[in-house]
């Protein structure tokens, strides 16, 4: 019989609470993320509301917003796991961190400098501290892991990829245990281009709702130990949860917007089914990408009634936390797992129209409990990225 990948350690940073046990508690309650930006003058903007992380994140030595909320995931993530150092530095490991913008800090800080202060020594310095790669091997450094280290750059669906990328690593032997997950932190390029994008709500983030008005800005990050279940037994570790599927499929239709079919996120559905081998009517529950912008949603409800058989449940997270970018499918993919142990379904918050016309289940109002088997997580990017997971209980 073929080994699974399994799910034995996860941490997250979010806006709506630090931990476990504080972000399925917002979760469950619909306790938002969103409040006045801080550390971005908004005076002269026509939008002043994100969700960002409020408590302090301290991991001890210098590094960019994005590696230290990482840092801080990665390190809950392998204590849930009950790995100690000396265990962890003999393993065969690999860290990969999918992100959207990877560190801005260097271009942020220099954005109403003098052009003298463009490529000085100290802002090379921040450019160098910043590069690709960095975020994860911080992750990698803090735990004294030798092991490579991969910084995945796949916009919104980076999170989800990097779990993909997990799994296929655990699966052909390449290592033993892999640190993977998605981090992002809040981001003026972002806030601003999303804002002139026009797709950046006022107040409230209302995924699938008929006055849906766009998304807010978020950061964050969540982190997994993904080990091979063989191995997670042999050494008494407790299973959280199976990666029994995962996909990625690319569009090659526009910079910004998805296809107007769905098209990349259909194939990586319909594919990350296949690889588990359960059918579509197996599936329990969809944790939507809904990020509530009126393009995204009216899609992806016509790729889930494409890809499922009517009723099937759903609901979006980043009516809470925002859309985190790089860490927002490996958040939706912590929601996935707690859900599945916990065997409860978590609403959409902020939902009470639900866009027309729509023959699934949109979960909405309060916590619904269900019985639970297989949770889908999917997760959409500028650029064409689409990318699909699938957790099934332990």
């Amino acid at each position: 019989m073929a080994d699974n990948v399994v799910i034995t350690g996860l941490g997250v940073v979010s806006p709506i609470g630090t931990g476990e046990a504080a972000f399925w508690d917002s979760l469950r309650c619909g306790r938002s993320g969103a409040a006045p930006v801080t550390g971005l003058d908004t005076t002269e903007l026509s939008r002043r509301i994100a969700c960002q992380v409020c408590e302090p994140v301290k991991v001890g030595r210098p590094m960019g917003r994005a590696a230290a909320l990482a840092v801080t995931a990665a390190r809950q993530a392998v204590a849930d796991a009950h790995l100690d150092a000396p265990g962890l530095r003999a393993a065969r490991a690999a860290v990969v961190v999918g992100t959207t913008m990877g560190e801005t800090e260097f271009i942020e800080a220099r954005l109403g400098a003098a052009p003298a202060d463009w490529l000085s020594e100290d802002h090379l310095r921040l450019i160098l501290g910043g590069r690709p790669g960095t975020i994860a091997d911080h992750v990698r450094r803090d735990l004294a892991l030798q092991a490579p280290a991969l910084d995945l750059y796949g916009a919104c669906a980076a999170g989800n990829m990097a779990l993909e990328s997990a799994r296929r690593k655990l699966l052909a032997g390449e290592c033993d245990l892999v640190l993977a997950g998605g981090a992002d932190g809040f981001s003026q390029l972002a806030f601003i281009g999303f804002m002139r994008l026009r797709v950046m709500a006022a107040e409230i983030c209302r995924p699938f709702d008929r006055r849906r008005d766009g998304l807010l800005v978020g950061e964050g990050s969540a982190m997994f130990v993904l080990e091979r279940e063989s191995s997670a037994r042999a050494r008494g570790a407790r299973v959280r949860a199976r990666v029994i599927g995962a996909a990625v499929a690319c569009e090659n239709y526009h910079p910004t917007r998805p296809h107007p079919d769905g098209d990349g996120l259909s194939r990586a559905t319909q594919t990350a089914m296949q690889v588990a081998g359960v059918g579509p009517s197996d599936v329990d529950y969809v944790c939507a990408h809904g990020t509530g912008t009126p393009q995204n949603d009216a899609i992806e409800v016509r790729v889930m009634e494409r890809c499922f058989p009517a009723g099937v449940s759903f609901s979006s997270i980043k009516a809470l936390t925002g859309h985190t970018m790089g860490a927002a499918a490996a958040m939706e993919a912590v929601c996935c797992v707690l859900s599945l142990e916990r065997q409860e379904l978590i609403p959409t918050w902020h939902l009470d129209e639900v866009l027309e016309p729509c023959a699934l289940d949109a979960l909405r109002g309060e916590v619904r409990a269900a019985r639970l088997g297989f949770a889908l997580n999917n997760s959409a990017g500028f650029g064409g990225y689409n990318s699909s997971v699938l957790f099934a209980a332990p």
